[in-house]
């Protein structure tokens, strides 16, 4: 169960972090520095997703 609540908590917590940062200027440094990790983590995700479809795929 306390698991289930640290989950919850970061969860609602990475959310919160993220309507603020949406809130801010386009040209806050901030935001940008915050747009440049979403495209870094959705490219590695893109790359794990081939990856592991490459490696399963019979």
């Amino acid at each position: 169960m306390q698991m289930k609540g640290l989950a919850i908590a970061l969860g609602v917590g990475a959310a919160a972090g993220a309507v603020a940062i949406l809130a801010m200027p386009r040209n806050n440094p901030t935001r940008r520095l915050a747009a440049k990790a979403a495209d870094k983590v959705e490219d590695v995700a893109w790359k794990v997703s081939s990856k592991i479809t490459d490696e399963f795929d019979l």
